[in-house]
């Protein structure tokens, strides 16, 4: 490694140059790996080898869950009584897996289930009362919600009012006070000890099926649930350390060999060999089919897939699937492009932008892409009926859930995180929040939002990666939000080939020369337009999986000309 400028502009970014850290502390790892890994907030070498190995120590007790017992032995209780118990999801992947993962635990556990999602547009998030009186109807003494119920108070008491128990799982801050209900298992809960608050959804239903079944089936507990896990962990963009991490490590290695019938059609349509999946290719490939189902039309055609047995329903179910993401991709973009219309020349501290024909499934990725462009915290809205629907996410320094509870008067409903939330409200409200929300922004982010800027974790060429170094660096996968893959700089890169990849040409593919060797070099959405004799690259060092052949390559995640034009040929 050698010094570099602080700050360095790429063509997409500006980039911050990491400050070198002292690598003694955790020798004999390779010195770089010793620097990502104190960059990354592990300062002993005990601390390394649980976060290298993934000890078992990060993966917690579900006793120290806030109301696991209560939750455990109302099941029991239910399964000794022969009740029927209905796990009442979300339409999200976090959700959708989350009760395929419930009911498959609690059928193994003995007890008779029913499984409720309600529809995004119609019904919306969380529990609703005619959701209620209809599993009442049908027989249910027990409601298990999975990704929701936090905020639902008024609809856990009428379900309490029909002689309906409800046990709630949920990840989300609760904005008002807590439902009177058997169990609130939340690690964000007030009363909430837990050591690890990052879990999902998914990741909810896990330490429940955990404290559930491991009595009685000791370590075979998960077999056929850690897959599902790790699937809705990545794609709800839960940060990959502490338990997350542990949760899908485990959980790709066992997507590898699953029993599931409904995820190896839905690896075979993605096509993703189970042996190479990894975590790009299940937030990129599996969690937007997924997705794409409760967007669309509705989360059961999902569900449906991950819960059957039978193979030719299963390819039926995944055919459904692939068609609603492919039309979920064409109906991103064309909204994509109709909204970024709608921005304001003079980018607003916040972006708050929609129409009443956009379609409510695809607002989030919608300002998910808005967001990521222009830097600035964004809301994109449809209409349900004379409601506004929106959906919200951020630029760092901007927590959405709070901003939303400032203006609590303003919204019919409001949920969410800090980086990604919704809302409802009446469209003559919608100027008086937009002002309020950009004045919140204005006080957390700055009057106009500055360029993107990244963080490079060392210069390094890439054959300085390889051996002991590339071992490591293997090791400190999974890479994701808060585990992200390192980035490195490397100066003097060689153009020697460059040519377009894609049938639209969103993407690129070089042939460098670097420290002496030739390397092939990919980026993706990005568009290659002029010719330069030498460039600095900000990359990650990658293995490519084609044909069942394994091959390292650089991905340019930018780069900035640092030679004179080469001459169009």
């Amino acid at each position: 490694m050698s010094s570099a400028p602080a700050v360095l502009i790429g063509k997409r970014q500006h980039w911050r140059v990491a400050e070198p850290t002292d690598p003694s502390p955790l020798s004999p790892l390779p010195a770089i790996v010793a620097h990502l890994l104190r960059r990354r907030g592990i300062h002993d070498a005990e601390e390394a080898r649980d976060f290298l190995n993934v000890s078992d120590s990060l993966f917690e007790d579900p006793d120290t869950l806030p109301d696991i017992e209560r939750a455990v032995e109302r099941l029991a209780s239910a399964r000794r009584d022969g009740e029927t118990v209905a796990v009442y999801g979300d339409f999200d992947a976090d959700g959708v897996t989350g009760t395929a993962l419930l009911v498959k635990a609690l059928r193994r556990y003995g007890l008779r289930t029913l499984h409720y999602i309600p529809h995004r547009v119609t019904e919306g998030h969380g529990l609703n009362r005619n959701a209620i009186a209809a599993l009442h109807e049908r027989g249910t003494s027990l409601i298990v919600t999975v990704d929701c119920g936090v905020t639902n108070a008024e609809e856990t008491a009428y379900a309490g009012s029909l002689g309906v128990d409800v046990i709630i799982t949920d990840h989300h801050l609760a904005t008002a006070a807590l439902p009177r209900s058997v169990a609130i298992i939340n690690p964000r809960a007030p009363h909430s000890t837990y050591r690890f608050d990052h879990l999902t959804g998914v990741g909810m239903t896990l330490k429940l099926a955990q404290g559930v079944l491991r009595p009685e089936f000791g370590e075979e507990w998960r077999t056929g649930l850690m897959e599902l896990a790790a699937i809705g962990t990545i794609t709800d963009m839960a940060p990959l350390f502490g338990e997350n991490r542990y949760i899908v490590h485990h959980g790709i290695r066992d997507l590898q060999r699953t029993g599931s019938v409904g995820l190896r059609a839905l690896l075979d349509v993605a096509r993703v060999t189970p042996g190479y999946a990894n975590v790009e290719t299940l937030g990129f490939a599996i969690g937007p089919r997924i997705n794409a189902a409760g967007r669309l039309d509705h989360a059961d055609t999902a569900l449906d897939l991950l819960l059957t047995d039978d193979e030719a329903r299963a390819a039926e179910l995944v055919r459904q699937l692939d068609d609603y993401n492919t039309q979920r991709r064409a109906l991103t973009d064309e909204t994509l492009e109709r909204a970024r219309a709608l921005v304001p020349a003079q980018i607003p501290p916040l972006i708050l932008v929609g129409e009443p024909d956009f379609n409510p499934g695809v607002v989030g990725l919608v300002a998910g892409r808005l967001a990521e462009e222009f830097g600035a915290p964004t809301a994109v809205y449809a209409m349900d009926g004379e409601q506004v629907m929106a959906s919200c996410r951020s630029a760092p320094s901007f927590h959405w859930a709070d901003a939303l509870a400032q203006c609590e008067g303003l919204l019919f409903q409001f949920g969410g995180h800090a980086q990604a939330a919704g809302f409802r409200c009446s469209m003559g409200a919608l100027p008086e929040l937009q002002e309020r929300l950009v004045s919140i922004a204005a006080e957390r982010v700055g009057a106009a939002p500055s360029m993107r800027e990244g963080v490079v974790d060392a210069e390094a060429q890439p054959h300085e990666l390889m051996g002991p170094a590339f071992q490591g660096l293997r090791r400190m996968e999974p890479f994701g939000i808060g585990n992200p893959a390192p980035v490195f700089l490397a100066r003097g890169v060689e153009v020697l080939r460059a040519s377009e990849m894609g049938a639209e040409g969103k993407h690129f593919r070089l042939n460098v020369r670097s420290g002496g060797a030739i390397w092939e070099a990919v980026a993706f959405n990005q568009q290659w337009d002029f010719f330069v004799w030498e460039l600095y690259v900000f990359y990650t060092l990658d293995v490519d999986h084609w044909n069942g052949d394994e091959r390292l390559r650089m991905t340019l995640r930018d780069y900035a000309p640092s030679g004179r034009p080469r001459l169009a040929l």
